[in-house]
């Protein structure tokens, strides 16, 4: 189950940080994350820390292991908080740069080891596509994206979980409506889309976390300890209030009720 207490880092570059209007906006996903997590775990004191920054790489110049090493080996041991788990986006603004997806990768991976050697549960996500790309640029960053995001998908750890954001929010599959709703500028998403984007990595991150729970609440007799007092709420993703939810359901959606997951 999971501790009195978790502890979360969502990491990242601007998504994690939800730029949106040109910077004149920040709403982070982790918002809608807390929100889903204290839903389905009154119990359970959920913090979330945020750190995004805009603009950077996880290769060469960039800061993310820099970052990383504050949260996981601090310069003072006095100053280290355990995390349960370390949420890491990172590789657009890397591939935008024409870095090449080995060298993204290779990165990731000291990024990602660096919380999981403190015993912290790391979920990475893969790299979202971008709308802003034309030509013959546009099938060289499809194709390096589809690259590190296999390789994102294929790492194999103790601890080490993905969750495909390419797949759960594309860009191109969309409807002409749904990209107005929740991308801003091709790259980024508008605060409606961080919401989105908080709500279906919160939907899987509940269900590891109650499969997580399960396992360890089974009884002797192999049955399970039921998990919530009121069987009946639902969690959702944000839907359009003038599409039905089966409409949803057909895009991808996920519904989970509660007994579901019990």
């Amino acid at each position: 189950m999971p501790p009195s207490k978790l502890r979360i880092l969502c990491f990242g570059d601007s998504l994690t940080e939800g730029y949106s209007g040109w910077g004149s906006c920040f709403t982070p996903y982790s918002t809608k994350l807390k929100e889903m997590l204290r839903m389905a775990f009154p119990d359970v004191d959920v913090e979330i820390v945020t750190d995004g920054v805009s603009g950077d790489l996880v290769t060469g110049e960039g800061s993310f292991l820099t970052r990383m090493e504050s949260h996981f080996a601090p310069r003072n041991p006095a100053d280290y908080k355990p995390f349960n788990w370390a949420i890491v986006l990172g590789g657009t603004n890397d591939l935008g740069s024409n870095i090449h997806p080995n060298q993204i990768f290779e990165s990731l991976t000291q990024i990602w080891d660096m919380a999981l050697s403190r015993k912290c549960k790391v979920l990475a996500l893969t790299v979202p596509e971008i709308g802003s790309s034309a030509g013959g640029m546009k099938e060289l960053l499809d194709f390096r994206r589809n690259e590190l995001n296999q390789m994102i998908k294929t790492y194999k750890k103790p601890n080490y979980y993905t969750f495909d954001l390419h797949a759960a929010f594309p860009f191109y599959a969309m409807s002409e409506a749904d990209r107005e709703r929740y991308w801003d500028d091709g790259v980024h998403f508008t605060p409606a889309g961080y919401d989105r984007m908080g709500n279906k990595i919160g939907v899987t991150f509940v269900n590891m976390l109650v499969r997580e729970r399960s396992d360890n609440d089974r009884t002797p007799t192999g049955r399970k300890r039921r998990m919530f007092k009121d069987d009946e709420k639902v969690f959702e993703e944000e839907e359009d209030p003038a599409e039905p939810i089966s409409a949803g359901l057909d895009k991808g959606y996920i519904v989970v009720r509660r007994r579901d997951l019990d």
